[in-house]
């Protein structure tokens, strides 16, 4: 699925628009859904958001014309195959990529626009779930060196097996493992397939192969666009394992190989950068006789719901924002109109999307804050 638009930054985030709005509102019902492991077998009694939903999709489509759908496990199931841009939703491309869905068609999961658009605006949690649960690492750390000790160790071990626990030879840090075990448990039933669970070769998040088919075709994964012909992983007896909580899986992991390219262009420039806790990836960028920069590091589908993050995070004068994306995001020429369009032009110009290998570039393209130099990159 090629990134779109989703909803703008402000009050509801999709607008006015009903049909719009109704699609912002099943994104949370299927992302609360499935925290509970009720997508693919729900039963009575249910939801009560759920059933709230039901009750105004019935009325939106009898308003159309459309046949409703007749029962909650009726209304996700449309989630599956009914697109953003499908007539019932008309869920304007500015907003939303058309062929968006909220549940993927081979994982039966939630898509990651799903989990973008239901942290969006004043109802958000998923996310917001994921800066909660790491402003309070961060405070069981007590310093930021122990801080960004944990956070690399949930960057690189989403998993946790029995083994790496009781022989970690050596390379198991016990006192990190105390502050951040909180942040694991048992793997859900809904991700297992019997005694087994599937990982992907390419991000090793948990993983699906449709009807048992092997290779790619008809598989899901959470990063949902991971490279072809990568075999799948198989973790037996996953009783016996923990994994990270599924918000930090998302807003944190993904980011991860992107935050470790970034950072490795600016060491191999001998550019200087400090870490910051504000948000989930953050650093300040400091450069001898001129302003500080500030970098911030995403992986997401959806270029206006990372546009509307910028956004509120920027509060009051600012150094200049480098938005860090993969290339696969910052090189589709759709993708960067829509993130320029959303994002707002703050005191110091207008944030600069960039990728790993363009970051040294761009960081050395603004050696100014005075006025008339702030080009706009985005």
């Amino acid at each position: 699925m090629r990134p779109g638009v989703p909803a703008p930054r402000a009050g509801s985030p999709t607008g006015s628009h009903e049909g719009a709005e109704l699609f912002a509102e099943l994104s949370r019902v299927v992302a609360a859904a499935a925290s509970q492991e009720r997508l693919r077998s729900f039963s009575l009694p249910y939801p009560r958001d759920a059933q709230l939903a039901l009750d105004r999709m019935v009325l939106y489509c009898l308003g159309r014309g459309r046949t409703p759908p007749r029962s909650v496990p009726e209304l996700l199931s449309w989630c599956r195959r009914t697109t953003a841009g499908d007539p019932l939703f008309q869920v304007p491309p500015d907003q939303v990529s058309p062929d968006a869905t909220l549940i993927h068609p081979d994982g039966a999961m939630p898509t990651r626009t799903c989990l973008e658009l239901a942290s969006a605006g004043p109802r958000g949690e998923i996310e917001q779930e994921a800066l909660s649960l790491m402003a309070g690492l961060a405070a069981r750390c007590g310093s930021p060196v122990e801080y960004r000790r944990c956070r690399s160790f949930l960057m690189g071990r989403p998993l946790i097996s029995q083994a790496d626990r009781m022989h970690g030879r050596g390379r198991w840090n016990k006192a990190v493992w105390d502050r951040v075990k909180g942040l694991y448990g048992p793997v859900p039933e809904y991700l297992r397939r019997g005694r087994l669970l599937v990982l992907c070769g390419t991000c090793g998040l948990p993983a699906r192969k449709d009807d048992e088919r092997a290779g790619r075709s008809g598989t899901w994964c959470e990063k949902e666009d991971c490279p072809p012909g990568v075999p799948l992983r198989l973790v037996r007896d996953p009783g016996h394992t923990l994994l990270l909580r599924r918000s930090l899986r998302i807003f944190l992991v993904l980011a991860g190989p992107t935050e470790r390219a970034a950072l490795a262009e600016l060491t191999r420039a001998k550019v200087g950068h400090e870490f910051s806790s504000a948000g989930l990836g953050s650093y300040r960028i400091r450069r001898a006789g001129t302003p500080d920069q500030l970098m911030r590091v995403y992986d997401r589908q959806q270029p206006v719901l990372l546009a509307s993050r910028i956004n509120e995070s920027a509060a009051g004068p600012s150094a200049v924002t480098l938005v860090v994306v993969p290339r696969r995001q910052a090189g589709d020429p759709a993708y960067r109109t829509a993130f320029a369009r959303a994002v707002d032009t703050g005191p110091r110009g207008r944030p600069v999307l960039t990728t790993p290998e363009d970051l040294v570039h761009d960081v050395r393209a603004r050696p100014t804050a005075t006025k008339g130099t702030e080009a706009d990159h985005a």
